[in-house]
């Protein structure tokens, strides 16, 4: 076993080029909920868009894997944030816990499972984590990407244009910039060159200092960012003032 002991199969359809959402996801005005973001990325496209995940700022919930198997788990985990992302997604998750690990194991997400040294890992704010998804507790704003690949990938980072701690980003009129980074497993950002970004339709290379420049696409589209032996990145995009972009 990895290290990253968990199991979350996913049953759902991979947007062959990240389609856009219908509209962002609502953030909870609960005061007892964290609002976070969690996205997943297969090998080859991306299977959920980053969306607003509810999970309780303190305390404990009790859960069941797939086998029926009581387990008490930290309930603003990045376990109980995938549980309930996944569930509030209508994606189908199974997942083994494993007693004399006290964690889960990742096996599989949308039917997809590992090949060799390449599996089912979890970054938080693309930042590497050497603990497993139950020993990893989220604060308001953690963005949580799923992703099939290497434990020690090098993800990319849409790190322009952002909005707040929103899962998405909104734009201007005008053309925006986007710049892409890329993030080690020892968590070293650089300008990513090279990566080839689409925006709708668009489809631009970035340059040395890791950007490319679009003019906006009214309403709501998706920004995706990929690379040859890097993980991809994708994030919604919204023009300002564009009823979709509430969220």
């Amino acid at each position: 076993m990895t290290r990253r002991l968990a199991l979350i199969a996913v049953t759902t359809v991979a947007l062959a080029g990240a389609a856009a959402p219908a509209a962002l996801a609502k953030a909870s005005n609960d005061p007892k909920d964290a609002n976070t973001v969690i996205s997943i990325e297969g090998p080859s496209a991306n299977m959920l868009l980053p969306g607003w995940v509810a999970v309780r700022k303190a305390g404990t919930r009790t859960v069941r894997d797939s086998q029926g198997q009581r387990v008490t788990i930290s309930a603003r985990s990045v376990l109980s944030q995938a549980l309930r992302g996944t569930s509030e997604n209508r994606i189908a998750m199974k997942w083994s816990w494993y007693p004399e690990f006290a964690a889960p194991w990742i096996t599989s997400i949308g039917g997809i499972g590992a090949k060799g040294a390449e599996g089912w890992n979890f970054r938080v704010n693309s930042v590497y984590q050497s603990r497993a998804a139950n020993r990893v507790n989220l604060v308001a704003g953690d963005r949580v990407t799923w992703y099939w690949g290497k434990e020690f990938a090098t993800v990319l980072e849409i790190a322009d244009p952002v909005y707040g701690k929103a899962p998405g980003a909104v734009v201007g009129p005008g053309p925006f910039t986007v710049t892409v980074n890329e993030v080690t497993s020892k968590n070293v950002r650089t300008p990513s060159a090279g990566a080839t970004v689409t925006y709708g339709t668009a489809t631009a290379t970035t340059n040395a200092q890791g950007q490319a420049v679009f003019a906006p696409i009214a309403g709501i589209s998706t920004l995706r960012v990929t690379k040859p032996g890097r993980i991809a990145a994708t994030k919604p995009v919204c023009t300002l003032g564009a009823p979709e972009c509430s969220s």
